[in-house]
């Protein structure tokens, strides 16, 4: 009896076996190249390295953009992939004082700074899917972003009303012209998407925050901000289409 079961159990694993193999092997591998193209808010998130400077910040806005860009995607699983993408975004950061706020006897409400810095972006993402013609879908993952160009600071800020601010510190990145800015930021990426698959291509739209992990301008213990790093949003819109499909082995 015993013989009888062992036989049969060693009959059922091997056929389970099998049976697993021909299902995953019918799965299909899929690699898609695409674009998108669409919007991106942007702040720099500033910090002072001394409190009593605080009121030299107005109240961060966001500065509005554009995010476009190419991306190539792997399935290599069914509900898992990765995503490689290099989109240039228009960022930087918008303020303003909204509120009666003086710094050093010159009145700032309704004062407003927005400076352009656009990067090169590179995230490698992980990509979770749910569903078939009609997918949700996750990315998340690092980046890594290129200084392409840097905008002018622009500003109805006063002659007095400048020299308010750079009272306190020469240096400070807003709208000191000549400080540098660093060239590489580093990053994390998550988003969250709708995939409507059609027979050649797909279209998709993701929401995406990005957070920068790098400070933006270069400083040391003396420098007005101890953290100055960026935090974007883009609302995008892609086309996406299979260019190579093989089965799993």
């Amino acid at each position: 009896m015993l013989k009888r079961i062992t036989i049969c159990l060693i009959a059922f694993l091997g056929w389970s076996s099998t049976a697993y193999s021909q299902v995953r092997s019918r799965f299909e591998e899929e690699i898609s190249v695409g674009v998108q193209g669409g919007m991106a808010l942007s702040q720099v998130r500033f910090m002072h390295n001394d409190i009593t400077y605080a009121n030299n910040l107005g109240d961060l806005g966001y500065r509005k953009g554009a995010d476009v860009g190419v991306a190539v995607r792997f399935i290599a699983q069914k509900h898992f992939g990765l995503q490689l993408e290099a989109s240039y975004i228009q960022g930087g950061w918008y303020e303003r004082w909204n509120d009666y706020t003086v710094v050093n006897e010159q009145q700032f409400i309704g004062g407003t700074i927005e400076r352009e810095i656009d990067y090169l972006s590179i995230p490698l993402l992980a990509h979770i899917y749910f569903g078939n013609t009609h997918r949700l879908f996750f990315n998340f993952g690092p980046k890594m972003g290129l200084l392409m160009k840097t905008g002018e600071t622009k500003t109805n800020l006063t002659a007095g009303q400048q020299q308010a601010i750079l009272t306190n510190n020469w240096n400070d990145p807003r709208l000191n012209e000549d400080i540098e800015e660093n060239n590489v930021d580093f990053g994390l990426c998550v988003g969250a998407g709708y995939e409507f698959r059609l027979s050649k291509l797909s279209i998709l739209a993701e929401a995406r925050w990005n957070y920068g992990l790098k400070d933006v301008f270069e400083h040391d213990r003396s420098a007005v901000f101890q953290r100055s790093n960026n935090q974007m949003f883009t609302f995008t819109l892609g086309v996406m289409m299979p260019v190579l499909k093989f089965h799993s082995n």
